[in-house]
């Protein structure tokens, strides 16, 4: 079973980290996944072995609290850590002002001089105004410490001794001074205590600030479900939660309205903007019998239109659930990131009381051991760490879905940025998976109107996807149908009816010859011609005496010859596989201008195809749309799914294109790989940050260079590290593609 927790109390990488293996260690729980960003958990656990209870019970044993998600939608998280953080800034600030104002001013003889000369009062005052800034940062202080007792600890942990210890200097300092016992120069550090945990807490604010923008992707697709709609019912129309629409209702959609279900149109048109959806950027037309989806926007005109979804069923919903599933989920390259932040703290411990015990034993004061182990706990907050690749994530998922790309998961996005070979199926992907008559040809040119009328009453009761192309054909509409009469199918071949006292067959030219009708060498060139160019040729005989041809082909996606030009202009090879004879597989290739053809593959054998392929090494991503892509979709290192395709390959899919448009292939690459970039963009500055920061807080350069950071830039450095990092994730936000 799976199932989703909402996490709080954690702050850094390694509490996610130390949640991670508390639940892994859970009998029954096959995969825990932990999302810093979301505060959200995935887990994975067999239902006799263990339940959700036992899964929240041992996230609280470890220090932390989880609850299941809320039925009804509640306030973002993001949004209310947000303003939390916000008022623990000012406040704290509040009370920074006048601790820095006495504690500097009197150096700068700012402070009336009876309290700059008595450094017991001196003390007595900064010690006043630093217990508010400890009490509105309590939940570091709480929070830190029972992570570090339980062997645990956090960034929280390394916050909270390091101005701990400045407090208890600071305090003891006071003590001394008040008992008359000599007192060091400048040993008060209260002001450092509370700096370092208003810079902390400012550079929370201002990562939450940064984190709610990259799920804002989420929450635009959120508000594109209108939360209220009108139903018709005995003829009139009643406003009613969109909460209540089921299945089968018939609604009305006026313009300015957003469509709030998926649907057909039953009468009526619209004009809708579906880009926030598709994004296809011109609005579309609809009218009566074509699908509309909850979420696109009417901008001009009436319909009304019978529910076919609705909830979390809709496109929306599951793109919804799509993105905020890929979100939660980790991308192999942030492992490393996960294995280091679950033994960062404790080496961080380890290297403060180092540093401590060097610059005691190379002779410097008790004020510099405590600077330096101060500097090294505050500096070396792993947030960074842990922000490095859920940020991005997040960001280009966002990116991705406004452009109607879903990956399913963030292993998905990170593979597609290695492919090299790009496999396309024909019929649905390439083409639009729907025959049209391109050409055709009449013995007497007199007699069309009584062709197109026998034969399109003829092919009315067949069921093959060539029928269902003449019947749309221009000429065929509008003619009238009559009845069909001793109507037989011959499947691989044609079909034959008595339609007003004729006989019409139609087929293709083996069926032509087992009905005895002569077809002459010309006409059988003409054929060969048409065939050519990847039509498929329907003979029509009427009484015995051949009629006429038609030429039926697929067309092609509009957009499938940019799609595939722009493969290969990034280096990919690119195959067309189909399960069509040769002729008419390479007639369609040499349109798209591709060189590699399989053809004449039987469905079970596409996905050994694509085997074939990677036994040269090659990374395939396969593109395919119906039921017969999803083995080959399923054994390639990407599969990609056409938005029009079957269930069964949108769920096998790792990406799916929500507009059927072949360049969301060239698009899916190029994100992936400026998320991935990205990503190790923010590790390399996350490991730098560290590798450079904690020698220079402990002291190391100091002999030499005179270097060293004192806690509060610490705090400071430490603080900008995460914004940073995040920051860097948001610039994803103006990928073009």
């Amino acid at each position: 079973m799976k199932q989703k927790f909402i996490v709080s109390g954690m702050h850094c990488a390694a509490c996610a980290a130390r949640v991670e293996r508390t639940v892994h260690a859970v009998p029954g729980v096959t995969r825990a996944e932990v999302n810093l960003l979301q505060q959200s958990m995935q887990v994975e656990y067999e239902e006799g072995q263990t339940s959700a209870k036992a899964v929240i019970a041992a996230v609280q044993q470890a220090g932390f609290d989880a609850q299941l998600p809320p039925k009804e939608p509640v306030q973002d998280p993001s949004v209310r850590e947000e303003r939390h953080l916000r008022r623990r800034f000012w406040s704290s600030l509040g009370f920074l002002l006048p601790l820095l104002y006495v504690s500097m001013g009197a150096m700068a003889g700012w402070v009336p001089a009876g309290l700059a000369q008595h450094l017991g009062w001196l003390a007595a005052v900064q010690f006043i105004l630093t217990l508010p800034v400890l009490y509105i940062n309590r939940e570091v202080f709480a929070n830190g410490f029972l992570l570090l007792l339980r062997a645990a600890p956090n960034m929280n942990s390394l916050i909270a001794l390091g101005s701990g210890a400045a407090v208890l200097s600071g305090g003891w300092t006071l003590v001394q001074a008040w008992g008359g016992m000599p007192v060091p120069e400048h040993a008060l550090y209260f002001e450092s205590a509370a700096m370092i945990l208003t810079l902390v807490t400012l550079g929370k604010w201002l990562e939450a600030r940064a984190k709610r923008k990259t799920s804002g992707a989420v929450g635009q697709l959120l508000q594109l479900a209108p939360q209220r709609a009108l139903r018709i019912e005995n003829g009139a129309q009643k406003e009613i939660p969109a909460a209540e629409i089921a299945v089968g209702d018939v609604l009305a959609v006026k313009a300015g309205m957003s469509v709030p279900a998926d649907g057909t149109l039953l009468r009526g048109h619209g004009t809708l903007e579906e880009a926030a959806l598709t994004g296809e950027s011109l609005p579309v037309e609809k009218s009566a019998g074509q699908t509309v989806h909850a979420g696109t926007l009417n901008q001009a005109g009436y319909f009304e239109m019978q529910v076919v979804r609705c909830g979390e069923q809709t496109l929306l919903g599951q793109m919804i659930a799509l993105v905020e599933q890929a979100a939660a989920s980790k991308a192999p390259i942030g492992r490393l990131a996960d294995k280091v932040s679950g033994v960062f703290v404790p080496v961080v411990l380890g290297l403060a009381a180092l540093a401590a015990l060097g610059w005691a034993l190379c002779g410097g004061s008790a004020e510099q051991a405590l600077r330096a182990a101060v500097a090294v706990l505050v500096i070396s907050c792993p947030c960074a760490l842990g922000l490095a690749t859920p940020t991005a994530i997040m960001v280009g998922m966002g990116v991705g879905a406004k452009r109607g790309i879903l990956f399913k998961s963030a292993a998905a996005l990170e593979r597609a940025q290695a492919v090299d070979c790009v496999v396309l199926d024909k019929t649905g992907t390439v083409t639009r998976g729907r025959p049209e008559v391109a050409q055709q040809w009449l013995a007497e040119e007199k007699n069309e109107y009584e062709f197109w009328s026998l034969l399109a009453s003829a092919e009315s009761l067949s069921e093959h996807p060539l029928s269902r192309a003449v019947l749309r054909a221009p000429l065929a509409q509008g003619r009238p149908l009559f009845t069909a009469e001793e109507f037989a199918a011959f499947p691989g071949a044609g079909i034959s009816a008595r339609v007003q006292g004729r006989r019409v067959a139609a087929g293709n030219l083996n069926f032509m010859r087992q009905e005895q009708v002569p077809v002459p060498l010309s006409e059988e060139t003409r054929a060969q011609q048409w065939a050519a160019q990847g039509q498929t040729v329907l003979y029509v005989a009427l009484d015995g005496k051949l009629a006429g041809m038609l030429g039926l082909a697929d067309p092609l996606r509009p957009q499938a010859e940019a799609a595939v030009k722009a493969l290969q202009q990034l280096g990919m090879e690119v195959i067309l596989l189909t399960g069509d004879q040769e002729r008419t597989a390479q007639a369609v290739a040499r349109q798209l201008r591709i060189d590699d053809v399989i053809a004449g593959v039987l469905p079970q054998d596409k996905a050994a195809a694509v085997k074939r392929l990677q036994s040269r090494g090659l990374k395939v991503a396969m593109v395919g749309d119906g039921v017969n892509d999803a083995p080959a979709l399923a054994c390639a290192e990407v599969g990609v799914a056409v938005g029009g395709g079957t269930d069964a390959a949108l769920e096998t899919a790792d990406i799916v294109l929500v507009k059927n448009d072949l360049t969301g292939v060239v698009t899916a690459w190029r994100l992936s790989r400026a998320v991935l970039r990205n990503i190790k963009e923010n590790l390399f500055w996350a490991f730098f940050y560290n590798v450079c920061g904690i020698p220079l807080a402990a002291g190391v350069f100091y002999p030499w260079l005179g270097w060293q950071l004192n806690p509060m830039w610490a705090a400071a450095a430490m603080s900008l590290s995460s914004v940073c990092v995040v920051g860097n994730a948001l610039r994803l936000r103006k990928f073009k593609g």
